[in-house]
């Protein structure tokens, strides 16, 4: 199956500025003309400068424009989460490949860190995640604990390298959707079997991401903790003014 089309045309358009077409410093064309020249919705076009924005090549203006800001992809690897929607598309810039599913029971010092219940019966998903700009170069290390029958319904997605979050298959399968998520952020020493995955030395400094994933009626369905070498990560928040 060949690559979604927002997806190419985003390496397109980082082929176009790696060769300077729009040199450093110059803006883009406007979203209707580049829509217009690669024949999809202004949405498509949008994802595919998301994943531009994501690697560091531009930045997005609103009233001036989207300029270029570098020729090539940043070396660390930046997100900017806001919303719900943001996370999809930080599952679309960073791929996801599965090494391990395994069946556990929580114990009490994962569910301290989880907020699941102790003796829970849960799926471990043990995954890596790789950038956009150096698809060679492991960016997150990370462990999605699923109730059994979500991981059991989203088994064949899990089979495939993908950017697409484990919440979102687990909504196009069961219709569990996310209404919320709560997550924490804190500075840990990269654990050891993290650090083989990072290319780092085990306790060198790091990020750690526990996000809570609520459905509409207040359960948790998904945690997913990651890990991040502290070096090669950047996360971003947006506060504005209402």
């Amino acid at each position: 199956m060949g690559q979604p089309r927002y997806v190419v045309i985003a390496g397109d358009l980082m082929q176009k500025i790696a060769a300077e077409r729009w040199p450093v410093g110059e803006l883009l064309p406007t979203e209707p003309e580049l829509a217009a020249e690669y024949g999809v919705s202004r949405e498509t076009l949008r994802r595919s400068l998301r994943r531009l924005e994501v690697a560091g090549l531009i930045s997005r203006h609103p009233g001036t424009g989207t300029r270029v800001e570098r020729s090539t992809p940043v070396a660390a690897f930046t997100t900017h989460l806001g919303s719900v929607e943001d996370l999809t598309q930080y599952g679309e810039a960073a791929v996801r490949s599965v090494l391990s599913v395994e069946p556990i029971t929580v114990d009490a010092e994962l569910s301290a860190v989880t907020g699941l219940a102790e003796g829970a019966r849960q799926v471990c998903v043990t995954s890596t995640r790789r950038g956009p700009g150096s698809p060679d170069e492991v960016v997150s290390w990370a462990r999605v604990y699923l109730e059994p029958g979500d991981a059991k319904a989203v088994a064949g997605d899990l089979a495939e390298e993908s950017g697409r979050l484990i919440a979102d298959s687990i909504e196009a399968r069961t219709g569990r959707a996310v209404d919320r998520v709560v997550q924490q952020v804190r500075a840990v020493g990269v654990p050891a079997e993290a650090a083989a995955h990072l290319g780092v030395e085990p306790g060198s400094p790091g990020l750690e991401f526990v996000r809570r994933y609520y459905d509409a009626s207040g359960a948790l369905f998904e945690v997913t903790v990651s890990t991040h070498a502290g070096d090669r990560f950047v996360y971003e928040t947006v506060l504005q003014r209402r």
